[in-house]
């Protein structure tokens, strides 16, 4: 298992690398240390937090562009190392199915929606495409740069009457990519709770 990140802690760790999505040289390198990918996970977004208003143009090709086209120009240049039956998951939002203040945002995360039910209709070799919506996720970085009551109001208003806790999101993430799911594909799995049904 090796995991990338826009802020790598360990440089020297063996199971991260450091990878520039915008670089195709720089994904082609990380395919080719891996050789074969079972497994393909896209957890990675922009949220800045605005109302359509008070973006500029710089603000809304920087949300899609972090959101959706690094996603799409990295996919490009891994499908090919996907194994027979692997699995790719996107990591969405409640937000691109059940909208939000930052319409941007939500519209970002609903054109991976968009983005996983066509490469469903067109896989091949069994290879599985599937996109996570979570609500607010406990522990993640988004979670961080929340205010104490934006949390609170999260919690109100989901009614199991608890976030998604980040570890939790992963062994999902873990269990989904298994062959006993074999038959989801191009699927939303909406994971915040019951606040968006």
């Amino acid at each position: 298992m090796i995991g990338t990140t826009r802020r790598l802690a360990d440089p020297t760790s063996e199971n991260h690398l450091y990878v520039d999505l915008e670089n195709a040289g720089s994904v082609k390198a990380l395919a080719d240390k891996v050789e074969t990918i079972d497994v393909l996970i896209f957890c990675i977004g922009a949220l800045p937090g605005k109302d359509l208003q008070h973006y500029s143009d710089e603000d809304l090709q920087e949300v899609f562009h972090a959101n959706v086209i690094i996603v799409i120009k990295a996919l490009r240049h891994l499908q090919s190392y996907l194994n027979a039956h692997g699995a790719v998951l996107f990591i969405g939002s409640i937000a691109g199915s059940a909208g939000s203040y930052d319409e941007a945002y939500s519209a970002s995360k609903a054109a991976l929606v968009g983005l996983t039910k066509s490469l469903a209709k067109k896989s091949q070799n069994g290879v599985r495409f599937n996109c996570i919506a979570p609500g607010l996720i406990e522990g993640s970085t988004m979670f961080e740069g929340f205010a104490e009551g934006e949390i609170e109001k999260h919690v109100q208003q989901t009614p199991v009457g608890k976030l998604i806790a980040l570890e939790d999101l992963v062994k999902i993430c873990f269990d989904i990519s298994q062959p006993h799911w074999a038959s989801l594909n191009g699927q939303v799995i909406d994971i915040n709770g019951g606040r968006y049904v």
